[in-house]
């Protein structure tokens, strides 16, 4: 489980950074110019490559709530529990869990100096709506097969779950959300992504 949280850090970051201007692209091109973008942040900047904490969360604050959909990645964690919160838990499971990705996401970047992404393809999951993105992170022994999922929210694409070698980022977060949450509710899961984020 580490290694493929590990994998997931870089992959999710890999693809964080970037302002486009202009036309919206199409999911395969953002993914393309989006890991152009990130890698050539990372190997331009020192700082970054040698864990300089304050400039790693920094990037990391501003490239992901930019790019993912945080609600989204939520909910579909929280599964049928979802359902289960208040619209107050609801937002600050959002929250809790969203800093929780980026601290996570933060510790992770200065080891892309090394790393590109390969893009091979993509399947239309709903014309317009839906498409994953399949790649590959290169600059390791063996390759790593990584499938971006993008939804469009307004006129943007916005990456909602990441799969690595078939496992899924929301997949690995539901297990964990449902143990957590069967055990001490929707208020227990809130203060366990709290006192994670406090550390």
């Amino acid at each position: 489980m580490k290694r493929f949280l590990s994998s997931l850090i870089l992959a999710f970051f890999i693809l964080g950074h970037g302002t486009l201007q202009g036309h919206a692209l199409a999911p395969e091109e953002l993914v393309t110019k989006l890991a152009a973008d990130m890698t050539s942040v990372i190997r331009n900047d020192p700082a970054l490559q040698t864990g300089n904490v304050p400039k790693l969360s920094a990037v990391a604050e501003q490239t992901l709530g930019m790019r993912f959909d945080f609600e989204r990645i939520t909910r579909s964690a929280a599964g049928r529990n979802w359902n289960k919160a208040s619209a107050e838990e609801k937002a600050e499971m959002i929250k809790q869990f969203g800093k929780l990705l980026i601290r996570t996401y933060a510790g992770a970047i200065s080891n892309l100096k090394d790393l590109d992404v390969r893009v091979k393809g993509s399947r239309v999951n709903a014309p317009d709506k839906d498409v994953t993105v399949r790649t590959e992170m290169v600059g390791r022994p063996q390759p790593v097969a990584i499938d971006y999922s993008l939804g469009k929210v307004g006129s943007d694409w916005k990456f909602y779950d990441v799969t690595v070698e078939g496992v899924s980022l929301i997949s690995a977060y539901r297990d964990e959300f449902t143990a957590i949450i069967g055990a001490s509710g929707v208020s227990g899961l809130i203060e366990q992504l709290k006192a994670k984020n406090a550390k």
